[in-house]
């Protein structure tokens, strides 16, 4: 192997290459919700006035019943040298859930409606999410604070205080866009960059 070259493994993420390049590239990504793009592309979070370009795409399943990928677009912001992909609003970052059947499954759950029509892999990848939202529970509060109206809510108590604000598409934008964070984790890809000197 060339000097200086990166094997797949270390492409990948496997690895942190000879000199760390590939980790502070796999760290430099930011991730923004379709329905928080002003335009025909997102913008740099570190700053506007930079501007980006279409990167190419990734894909991914919408959720553990699809057998097909959808197209997750990315793009560069070539001053920061950072990428920013634009995940589809169905979508969940790092979960195959789909938004409407996590707010259906939540309101089953918390609220005492009818559970919705699951199959076994959806029904464990929903229970898995009740429980990291169950966990996030103070995280959330804390984020939230009086938006949510009650000093240490319990899951069901926060459940139905955001339901009241807002539907679950608009609870995570809200979450990504004012505080950096999403309902079921606080996602590295969610935060901004710091800005280069």
């Amino acid at each position: 192997m060339a000097v200086g070259s990166v094997t797949g493994s270390e492409a990948s993420g496997g690895g942190s290459g000879r000199d760390g390049r590939w980790d502070r590239w796999l760290t430099a990504r930011v991730q923004v919700r379709q329905s928080s793009v002003r335009g025909d592309r997102p913008q740099c979070p570190v700053d506007g006035r930079h501007r980006v370009h279409g990167h190419g795409a990734y894909r991914r399943y919408r959720s553990a019943r699809d057998h097909q990928k959808e197209r997750v677009r990315r793009w560069l912001c070539v001053a920061c040298a950072k990428t920013i992909s634009v995940l589809p609003d169905v979508m969940l970052p790092y979960r195959l859930v789909g938004v409407c059947l996590l707010e259906e499954w939540l309101d089953a759950v918390h609220r005492g409606h009818d559970p919705p029509r699951v199959t076994e892999v959806e029904r464990g990848c929903l229970e898995r999410a009740t429980a990291r939202f169950v966990q996030r529970t103070p995280s959330l509060a804390t984020i939230l604070g009086q938006m949510v109206r009650t000093i240490r809510p319990t899951a069901q108590a926060l459940w139905s205080s955001l339901h009241k604000l807002r539907r679950l598409g608009e609870i995570l934008r809200l979450l990504a866009e004012k505080f950096n964070t999403s309902l079921l984790g606080a996602y590295r890809c969610l935060k901004p960059w710091p800005a280069t000197g």
